[in-house]
C-alpha cells in the first residue's frame, strides 16, 4: 500500500514537489524526526493543496479497494499526507506507531488532523488508532469532523456501539447528512433508533425542525 500510494502521489505531482517530496520522506535505515515529518505535513499541504488527482485506467478501483472512497474529495494533498504516515511508520517499531500518529494529529492544523482522520484505514491494524478516532468526533470544526464520519470506512469497521451511536447524534447536531456515514445500515441498533427518536421529539418539544434524514437511522 505505502509503494502504491507513494508512486501514485509522486505521478500526480509537478518536478518540484516531486523532488520536495522525495527530499522529505522518512527513509528506513534512517532515524525518524517528528520535527521533520511535521514540517513535511505541513508543507504537502502548501505545496499540493488545490491539486485534483489525475488517476488512469484501474487506478480509481486500486485506490477505492484502499478504503478511499471518493479519491477526488482527498485530493493530492491529503493523499500526500497518507503516504507520508504510511512511510515514516515503516521506518519506527510498531510499539511507537499510535504514539507518532496521535502527535501528528495532536499537533497538527485542522487541515493536518483532518488528513491524519482519513488515513486511520489505511494504516496498519488500523483498530489501535481507535482513541484518535473517537477524538475526532468530539471537535466542533466540520471539516474536522467530516473527516472521520462522512465517506470514511472506519468508524463502522472499527467504533465500539457507544462511540458509533454518538457519531450519528453528533452529525445530527452539527448539520451532517447521515447518508454519508459509511455501513450506517449495518450499523443501526435498537438503542441507535431510540437515541434518534429521543433527538426527534426533543426537537418537536422545543418547536424545532427535525432532520429530514431523521429517518435513514430510525426507520
Amino acid at each position: 500500500m505505502s509503494d502504491f500510494l507513494w508512486s501514485l502521489v509522486l505521478r500526480q505531482s509537478d518536478a518540484g514537489s516531486r523532488q520536495w517530496l522525495e527530499g522529505a520522506a522518512p527513509r528506513p535505515g534512517i532515524p525518524l524526526s517528528i520535527i521533520a515529518l511535521r514540517a513535511a505535513f505541513a508543507g504537502a499541504g502548501r505545496r499540493l493543496r488545490g491539486i485534483q488527482l489525475s488517476l488512469a485506467a484501474e487506478e480509481p478501483r486500486l485506490v477505492r479497494d484502499l478504503g478511499i472512497v471518493d479519491p477526488d474529495d482527498w485530493g493530492l494533498d491529503r493523499l500526500a499526507r497518507a503516504a507520508l504516515l504510511l512511510r515514516a511508520l515503516e521506518t519506527v517499531p510498531s510499539e511507537r506507531h499510535v504514539a507518532l500518529v496521535r502527535e501528528v494529529y495532536l499537533k497538527g492544523d485542522e487541515r493536518e488532523q483532518a488528513a491524519v482522520l482519513r488515513s486511520l484505514s489505511l494504516l496498519p491494524d488500523p483498530g489501535r488508532f481507535l482513541e484518535i478516532g473517537t477524538d475526532g468526533c468530539r471537535t466542533n470544526v466540520r471539516d474536522v469532523f467530516e473527516a472521520i464520519a462522512c465517506e470514511n470506512p472506519y468508524p463502522a469497521a472499527h467504533f465500539p456501539e457507544p462511540a458509533f451511536n454518538q457519531l450519528v447524534l453528533k452529525a445530527y447536531f452539527i448539520g451532517v447528512p447521515v447518508l454519508r456515514i459509511l455501513g450506517l445500515d449495518r450499523r443501526k441498533t435498537p438503542e441507535l433508533r431510540r437515541m434518534a427518536a429521543d433527538y426527534a421529539s426533543e426537537r418537536r418539544a422545543a418547536g424545532r425542525s427535525v432532520p429530514a434524514d431523521i429517518d435513514l437511522v430510525m426507520g
